[in-house]
């Protein structure tokens, strides 16, 4: 059963965040498993795997799916199109973050913060590996925030937000973050 979250004032944000906060956050996603490595899809019949399967554009259809499909509250078949993403793509594309950052999006929705942090770590510890630093990486710590945030350990998610402004987030991002650093640091709280 899903839990009502509490809001997150001043939090207008593009695409990641405007699926943490949309209409579906308040539904259970049905019980579906959550997209990770052990639940992705072996290769259709006649594919190897290591094999280009599909074009970047094909992939990128299956990001907008994904996205369209979380707007309209469907989170389940949301998860089936980012568990294509993860079937196409090799474990060190960078894409793969853009992943993690989307199924923790589901997570964080069905207000499960510990798997939602799961998955924002394992995208936090493959943009180190590969040595990603960009707007794409502030979605995830962005997203690490606001389940702090949720939880109240506003200090820890303050760190979280300051580290998504170091990598220089869209300027709606940008706004929303510093709106819930001032939230946080100041004398009232949240």
């Amino acid at each position: 059963m899903a839990r009502n979250p509490r809001p997150v004032p001043g939090l207008a944000l593009p695409a990641l965040l405007t699926v943490l906060l949309s209409p579906w956050c308040l539904a259970s996603c049905g019980g579906v498993q959550p997209a990770d490595e052990e639940y992705v899809a072996a290769p259709p019949e006649g594919e190897e795997e290591g094999e280009e399967s599909a074009s970047q554009d094909t992939i990128e259809e299956h990001f907008q799916k994904a996205d369209k499909l979380l707007a309209d509250e469907n989170g389940p078949e949301a998860l089936l199109e980012l568990q294509e993403v993860a079937r196409r793509l090799d474990p060190n594309d960078p894409r793969m973050l853009r992943y993690h950052e989307r199924i923790g999006s589901v997570h964080f929705a069905e207000n499960d913060f510990t798997a939602a942090k799961e998955s924002y770590t394992r995208a936090i510890k493959l943009s180190k590996d590969l040595r990603v630093e960009d707007a794409a990486v502030a979605d995830v710590y962005t997203g690490m925030g606001l389940c702090l945030l949720r939880e109240r350990n506003n200090a820890y998610a303050a760190k979280f937000f300051r580290k998504a402004l170091s990598l220089d987030p869209p300027k709606a991002t940008r706004k929303a973050i510093e709106a819930q650093l001032q939230r946080i640091e100041s004398p009232a709280g949240p």
